[in-house]
């Protein structure tokens, strides 16, 4: 099962979030609550992990950065089926997402390619795996919500997925 390594939402807008995601069920449509993952964004998804190690330095990498502040300012779609919500666009985060596959990219093998330095493209899942007919409704829907969201990413951790499993989280800044 894949690993990916994830910038959590701060409670209050991890609520938000979860908030679009009910309104989501609520309609039949299966959303990112079904998971089992906490609001999100991720820096990486690799096919295997050197679980140990990257665990050790991810505890490390998380006491040396603050927590980050975000703002999910827009509902966007991936041709993929995904739909979510983006956040503004921040030099520091595409810094730290370099950064952090300079540090980590040894610990793992078989990089989604998406995730790649260069082709990230930071983003808050609400829905996936949609049906061509599903994206209006989801877009509505996600659409009706109050944006901009500002937040916080204060947690990082490794989730093994599907099912999701959390493997370990750090709060950031934590000495």
């Amino acid at each position: 099962m894949p690993f990916a390594i994830e910038l959590a939402l701060d409670p209050a807008a991890g609520a938000a979030v979860r908030r679009i995601w009910r309104e989501l069920e609520d309609a039949g449509i299966t959303s990112m609550a079904r998971s089992g993952a906490h609001p999100h964004i991720s820096l990486g998804i690799w096919n295997a992990l050197d679980l140990p190690a990257c665990q050790a330095e991810l505890a490390a990498f998380a006491r040396e950065i603050e927590p980050i502040p975000v703002t999910l300012a827009s509902v966007r779609t991936f041709s993929t089926g995904a739909v979510f919500l983006a956040p503004e666009a921040d030099p520091g985060l595409a810094a730290l997402h370099a950064g952090f596959h300079r540090r980590f990219a040894h610990l793992g093998a078989g990089l989604w390619e998406y995730y790649a330095p260069g082709l990230w493209v930071p983003h808050c899942t609400l829905a996936m795996d949609l049906t061509e007919d599903l994206v209006p409704t989801v877009l509505e829907i996600a659409r009706r919500a109050p944006l901009p969201l500002g937040g916080r990413l204060d947690r990082i951790g490794i989730v093994e997925f599907r099912p999701v499993t959390q493997r370990c989280a750090f709060a950031l800044g934590v000495r």
